[in-house]
């Protein structure tokens, strides 16, 4: 299995941090890396974050956290504009074939 990187949009609840949305970017770690530099939010997160957003590393099925974002609504919305676009960008504009 290969490796790959995805941004993850989790969420705190009372049972604790739950991901609820999911963004795969293939297997160009610099360009997964480039998108996720350009996200907001605030790099330290405390315990009374309630969003959070992740860069994750798989190779062979395992996730390793590369890095971790505390972001508000305003900036999630911002956020997933953002991803959706760079890939977007990134699949059709710059001839990149996955």
């Amino acid at each position: 299995m290969e490796t790959s990187y995805e941004i993850s949009l989790n969420i705190k609840t009372l049972k604790g941090m739950e991901t609820y949305g999911c963004f795969p970017l293939g297997r160009d770690e610099g360009f997964a890396r480039s998108v996720f530099g350009l996200l907001q939010g605030e790099d330290l997160v405390f315990p009374s974050s309630v969003i959070t957003v992740d860069l994750i590393k798989r190779e062979k099925g395992v996730p390793f956290p590369l890095g971790l974002r505390h972001c508000n609504y305003e900036q999630l919305a911002y956020n997933v504009k953002l991803i959706t676009k760079e890939w977007f960008k990134y699949l059709n504009l710059e001839g990149v074939k996955e």
